[in-house]
C-alpha cells in the first residue's frame, strides 16, 4: 500500500529507503514505544525478509531479543534480523523510544524468487 501523505512528510527517509537500501521490501515505519513497555514474543510469518531496527531516540533501557540473543540498542547501530525467528523487545527507559523499522528481501532469494513472491 502506498501511504502518499505519510511519505510526503518524510521525504529524506523515503529517499534513503528507496535509493540506498538494497532490494527494499516496500515496508517501513516509525515505531514509538512508551517507557515500561514489553512487546511480547512474536515472529513474522515467513523468512522472506530481514528486518532493520534503527533506533533514533530513547535508547536507554531498551533491548531486543531474537531467539536466544538479547542485546541493548546502541546509538548509530542497526539491529538486523530474520523476523521469522521469535523476538521480543523491552523499553524500561524514561522517555519514548523512536525506532525506524525497515524490511528488505532476504539476500538468499534470487531476483526471480522476489518477483514471484511479489506477485502473490
Amino acid at each position: 500500500m502506498e501511504f502518499t501523505e505519510n511519505r510526503e512528510k518524510c521525504p529524506v527517509t523515503t529517499s534513503i529507503i528507496e535509493d540506498v537500501l538494497p532490494r527494499h521490501y516496500g515496508h517501513a515505519f516509525f515505531s514509538a514505544v512508551n517507557p515500561d513497555t514489553h512487546i511480547i514474543p512474536h515472529h513474522g510469518p515467513t523468512n522472506k525478509k530481514l528486518r532493520f531496527h534503527l533506533p533514533i531516540t530513547g535508547l536507554e533501557g531498551s533491548s531486543l531479543r531474537v531467539r536466544d540473543d538479547t542485546r541493548g540498542f546502541e546509538e548509530g547501530k542497526v539491529a538486523i534480523f530474520d523476523d521469522s525467528f521469535e523476538h521480543e523487545a523491552w523499553h524500561e527507559g524514561t522517555s519514548t523510544r523512536i525506532t525506524l523499522i525497515m524490511d528488505i528481501w532476504h539476500p538468499d532469494l534470487t531476483d526471480e524468487e522476489v518477483k514471484f513472491l511479489t506477485l502473490l
